[in-house]
């Protein structure tokens, strides 16, 4: 067992060798028999970061695991430009190493368009979904041709040390996130700068988008193939995220037969925005998918 920067209640922090290097993840409740992958964004962002509030929650009545992606916490890099495929197979693999065949995926932004590409690729393992705020449902990013000229620049590196020496310039950040920004409270901001620390210059992040961004559109957009999407899904999205329209949300779960999606008062960051309607949410599908 390894520590970490930012505790969950009730989880321990492990590791596990894949072919690709170390993986480390969280786990909670692993007396139960029905596994929950908790799949975090990019940035960043951690598994402690996304999840602290739901772990604790689910660890009553599920197995809970929860990876750091490669160049996250204590997570072998790529080392390379990546992509949404690559986050999918390498968490097939981490399945495998932990002996698991099947499972409920919930994953928010890059995370969830992992969690969807497992879905499509790999239904046999994936029993139900989550996909929250979720990369692959929309074509292009925010302000696309400028946001892809931007990639070629080392502006998360810059971005992640100003943060670091500015307080101001951190919370700032945390609050784009947010539909309102009274909600970020010292208690988040405090695990955010945990977090920082143990994220090194943004480089995972850098080979995630200079992977999945070309100059007309992002390589992974899965609306088309939906349609095949099988398993019972809740899609959840907040109504004033500013990275994913919200219009692609609809679209992706009007698509696919066996979703549905909720909708709550928050930006990009819902569980952290509005933990207990989006917990409760969550909990209520888990017990019961095929309510969906």
């Amino acid at each position: 067992m390894i520590s970490g920067p930012v505790g969950v209640a009730g989880a321990a922090l492990k590791v596990v060798r894949v072919p690709a290097g170390d993986a480390t993840y969280l786990e909670a409740g692993d007396g139960h028999a029905r596994r929950v992958l908790l799949l975090h964004g990019g940035g960043l962002d951690g598994p402690a970061l996304s999840w602290r509030l739901l772990i604790p929650e689910l660890a009553e009545r599920f197995h809970v695991i929860a990876p750091h992606w490669p160049g996250h916490g204590g997570s072998t890099p790529f080392g390379r430009p990546y992509t949404i495929a690559d986050l999918g197979q390498w968490l097939m693999t981490l399945m495998d190493q932990l002996e698991i065949e099947r499972a409920a995926l919930s994953g928010v932004s890059m995370g969830g368009g992992a969690a969807l590409w497992a879905a499509l690729r790999r239904p046999e393992r994936v029993d139900a979904l989550i996909p929250v705020a979720s990369y692959g449902v929309a074509a292009r990013a925010p302000y696309h041709p400028l946001s892809y000229l931007l990639t070629k620049l080392p502006l998360n590196a810059l971005a992640f040390a100003w943060m670091r020496r500015r307080p101001s310039a951190l919370r700032a950040a945390v609050r784009a996130l947010f539909a309102d920004p009274t909600r970020v409270t010292p208690d988040l901001l405090s695990d955010v700068a945990a977090a920082l620390e143990a994220a090194g210059g943004g480089a995972a992040f850098t080979h995630f988008q200079r992977g999945e961004m070309t100059p007309a559109s992002l390589r992974t957009v899965f609306v088309d193939e939906l349609a095949a999407l099988a398993q019972p899904t809740l899609f959840i999205h907040g109504v004033r995220d500013a990275l994913v329209p919200l219009t692609a949300a609809q679209a992706a779960a009007d698509a696919a037969p066996n979703a549905r999606l909720e909708l709550l008062d928050a930006g990009h960051w819902p569980m952290r925005e509005a933990p207990e309607a989006f917990n409760a949410l969550v909990r209520a599908f888990l017990d019961d998918p095929g309510g969906a």
